[in-house]
């Protein structure tokens, strides 16, 4: 996948979205939410890179309905890791990859 430069800061964002919740400065509905805004904000176009997106998310949204903001670090921690680890693998796929918007 190759990002923009407005993409790229989105998808850092995530990571970062990720990291406030493990830290306690976000609630478990700020954290899903807020992931999900990202995707959209991002206009991403490669279909299967938002349905693998989602593969991650769905669990992390399934486990808001069921249990609200009550979620814990503990509850959420093998569905927040694998979403990190696809954030972090698809980042550094991209590195040294320009798109043809950026060439200009």
């Amino acid at each position: 996948m190759i990002f923009n430069e407005h993409q790229s800061r989105i998808w850092h964002g995530m990571l970062k979205t990720i990291y406030s919740f493990r830290k306690g400065e976000i609630s478990y509905r700020k954290l899903v939410y807020g992931l999900e805004g990202f995707l959209d904000a991002g206009e991403f176009v490669d279909q299967n890179l938002i349905k693998q997106w989602y593969d991650y998310w769905t669990p992390l949204e399934i486990l808001y309905s069921t249990k609200g903001n009550n979620v814990k670090l503990d509850d959420s921690y093998t569905y927040l890791f694998d979403m990190e680890f696809f954030l972090l693998a698809n980042i550094s796929s991209m590195k040294g990859k320009v798109s043809e918007e950026q060439k200009g």
